[in-house]
């Protein structure tokens, strides 16, 4: 079983869409748990993310529950709702000071985020305070190289950005995405291999991502 969660010292933000949770999200999830000794990875399911054109195609609700389905083997991984829960626009800041505030300042907390967003952190809110809270595990992903983490020496003093080179992780998450796996259930294309079987029965007992 895993550390409880009121006492655990290292602890791992996992957020995404989530939509849905696939193979690969499992294994960059595992690897980050590997690499820094984490007691718990918890996997939040974004709510409205300011820096997406469009909104998930599954619900929060469903989403929320496929993450909970893919997870339920697995004692060191848990689930939150709170971006869910609350209103307005979801803004990571705000999610690690919740997490900040639960866990205080006897915890280490880490934030999960794919390599290909790094571009896009220069212009999140409170960057320079969101890594002073938390250390930035950034997961490699096919056709987004890590070289982009030097662009980030123009927003974060030089010890946060060689912290977050250091705490980078490789994985050997699939290579399909949520969105190619979305593509395949629309065409009724088998998606087994790419997600945990509970959460393809739950896709399928659903109805999700079916072509109109």
């Amino acid at each position: 079983m895993g550390e409880p969660l009121d006492r655990c010292k290292r602890v791992a933000i996992f957020g995404g869409s989530f939509d849905p949770t696939h193979n690969g999200h499992l294994d960059v999830a595992d690897a980050a748990l590997k690499r820094h000794r984490l007691d718990r990875v918890i996997f939040v399911p974004a709510g409205q993310q300011p820096h997406k054109r469009s909104a998930p195609a599954a619900s929060g609700e469903h989403r929320l529950a496929m993450v909970e389905l893919a997870i339920q083997d697995e004692p060191h991984f848990s689930a939150s709702d709170c971006e869910l829960k609350r209103p307005g626009r979801s803004f990571t800041i705000d999610t690690i000071r919740e997490f900040r505030g639960q866990f205080g300042h006897r915890a280490e907390i880490f934030f999960i985020v794919g390599s290909d967003s790094v571009a896009e952190l220069p212009a999140w809110k409170n960057l320079r305070q969101l890594a002073e809270l938390c250390t930035f595990v950034v997961a490699a992903r096919p056709g987004w190289p890590l070289d982009e983490l030097d662009g980030l020496s123009d927003h974060l003093p030089a010890e946060r950005v060689a912290a977050i080179k250091d705490a980078a992780i490789h994985s050997t998450a699939n290579r399909v995405s949520a969105t190619e796996i979305r593509a395949l259930v629309a065409s009724g294309d088998p998606i087994a291999g790419l997600v945990p079987e509970p959460v393809a029965a739950y896709i399928t007992r659903n109805k999700l991502y079916r072509a109109a």
